[in-house]
């Protein structure tokens, strides 16, 4: 009595695969230029030296004099600050084990390198997602805008054109709240993955 074992060179197959995807990655974030320059500003914020033509341009929209009664120039502005708002780096650091779990889990089912990155790509995105829709990872943990910003957001009108497509059916818009990073949605919407 003895044993045949026969093969179907699954275990080749398999291995040729894996060989075949070792270089597999996963990209996920801005992949819009104009759009990534932006948010890695927000990312990591910014300072800035206001110049005597930007504070007359800022003192011009908020209405503020830039000479005194004996017409002396005033600098009503020195430095611009952005905040830095981590959406990116704050998520991968509170939710990048649940990621690779869920790459693990999915490529013990499948064996699929490939599936198994979107998989994790699509969870990673949505919740980047969700941190940038929260203000924060934990929620509210962000900044909010600043007084300048809603000043200046108001001096522009765009509060006035917010109230006046309010239930016109038009994209919400969100400058009427001082939750940071929800201007437009453009940022939110440019959230993606791809593997490559």
């Amino acid at each position: 009595m003895g044993i045949n074992i026969t093969s179907n060179n699954a275990f080749k197959k398999l291995a040729d695969k894996l060989k075949a995807e070792k270089n597999k990655k996963l990209e996920v974030g801005v992949m819009i230029p104009d759009v990534a320059t932006y948010a890695m500003y927000l990312e990591y914020g910014w300072v800035q030296r206001v110049s005597g033509k930007q504070n007359a341009y800022l003192s011009g929209i908020l209405d503020l004099p830039i000479h005194d009664k004996d017409g002396n120039y005033i600098q009503n502005f020195g430095t611009l600050h952005l905040p830095a708002r981590p959406f990116m780096r704050d998520t991968y650091a509170k939710r990048r084990s649940d990621w690779t779990a869920k790459f693990k889990s999915r490529f013990l089912k499948t064996f699929d390198i490939q599936h198994s990155l979107g998989i994790m790509g699509q969870m990673a995105t949505d919740d980047i997602k969700e941190t940038i829709r929260n203000a924060g990872i934990p929620a509210g943990s962000f900044e909010k805008r600043s007084k300048l910003t809603m000043a200046l957001l108001e001096a522009r009108g765009e509060m006035d054109k917010a109230k006046k497509s309010k239930g016109k059916g038009l994209l919400p818009n969100n400058v009427m709240t001082t939750k940071p990073l929800t201007l437009s949605g453009v940022l939110q919407s440019s959230i993606t993955w791809k593997v490559s």
